[in-house]
């Protein structure tokens, strides 16, 4: 494992420089800064790689995990997988220390778009702690520079998961960032609102991806808003609910089925009891041909029969009665 030579070796990687206090402004006070960042880097990669050791085995284990079957795996003895943790440990807060005023100087960039600064804050130091662990001090990078991409990137995967209501894809989030930077640019140039084939053509996306970044772009509020600072009633309370029945159609509908129960009063009980049952009337559930003769104990052909000659008993036969009911079909 990788982590062997580094915990062997973590001795002497504590000689980095734990000071919070920055040097002078000089030259040379700034390598020693980068250098101390870098050699913090590894402590830092080193107790990522033991923590992702102890997530492997607890996926193969079981939630605990036993610090010394942690130890055999990452291929030390107790002690020392300690003194390598609490190191690690160490070296991600003095870390953290150093890059702070760089992580607030980029989330000062992401502010105001609904996150407090406070998270902006967190979620730029996740993007640091991501970018120690795949630095690399032989490509010649300086760590400052090379952190930031990993800040940026923190901070534009949060706002896009936790800025809005409705979660937008991070890769739709980056479109509508270029779109917004293409439209002040030409509304600038040109003076006027550009138009999406214009827009388009200065960003090399398509009208369709144009489009979707469009709608995605619109407002969503909450029912529960005001209308303004002077009005007290909120949107709900003026929304009308489009399945509600109105008074005059519930009094209808209430009217209609007295109507049908009157029609039902020249059957005999079983023939009103089966069409009860069979269509659900008075509240009751619907229920299939073979399950009323089941109650009945009989074939569900004889409840058929039955069903049929009630039927043709409450047909509506004189011209005055279909007349008086015929406005419930619009009901």
């Amino acid at each position: 494992m990788g982590i062997r030579s580094e915990a062997i070796n973590h001795k002497n990687s504590r000689r980095v420089n734990f000071s919070s206090k920055r040097p002078s402004s000089s030259k040379v006070g700034r390598l020693k800064i980068t250098r101390n960042e870098a050699e913090l880097s590894q402590g830092v990669k080193m107790v990522a790689d033991l923590e992702r050791i102890r997530m492997m085995l607890e996926e193969d284990g079981g939630p605990t995990v036993s610090f010394s079957s942690w130890a055999t795996a990452a291929g030390v003895d107790k002690k020392v997988l300690l003194e390598n943790l609490q190191f690690g440990w160490c070296c991600r807060d003095e870390l953290l220390k150093s890059t702070r005023s760089l992580v607030i100087y980029i989330a000062k960039n992401y502010n105001g778009q609904g996150i407090a600064f406070k998270d902006l804050i967190q979620a730029g130091n996740v993007g640091v702690l991501q970018g120690a662990e795949r630095f690399d001090r032989s490509r010649g990078y300086k760590f400052s520079t090379y952190v930031q991409y990993w800040i940026k990137k923190s901070l534009l995967m949060f706002l896009s998961r936790h800025s809005r209501e409705i979660r937008i894809p991070l890769t739709l989030s980056k479109a509508i960032s270029r779109i917004q930077k293409a439209r002040k640019v030409l509304a600038g140039t040109d003076g006027r609102w550009p138009d999406d084939c214009e827009v388009a053509k200065f960003t090399g996306l398509s009208l369709a991806k144009i489009g979707s970044a469009t709608n995605c772009l619109r407002v969503v509020g909450s029912i529960n808003q005001k209308f303004s600072n002077g009005i007290d009633a909120k949107f709900w309370e003026c929304t009308p609910d489009p399945t509600a029945m109105t008074p005059e159609e519930i009094l209808m509908k209430q009217d209609m089925v007295n109507d049908i129960y009157n029609r039902m009063n020249d059957l005999d009980a079983r023939e009103r009891t089966v069409l009860v049952l069979r269509f659900g009337l008075k509240g009751y559930q619907r229920k299939t041909l073979e399950e009323i003769g089941r109650s009945f104990g009989v074939s569900k052909e004889w409840i058929r029969r039955i069903e049929r000659r009630a039927l043709t008993k409450i047909k509506v036969d004189d011209e005055e009665t279909l007349q008086s009911l015929r406005h419930y079909l619009y009901i």
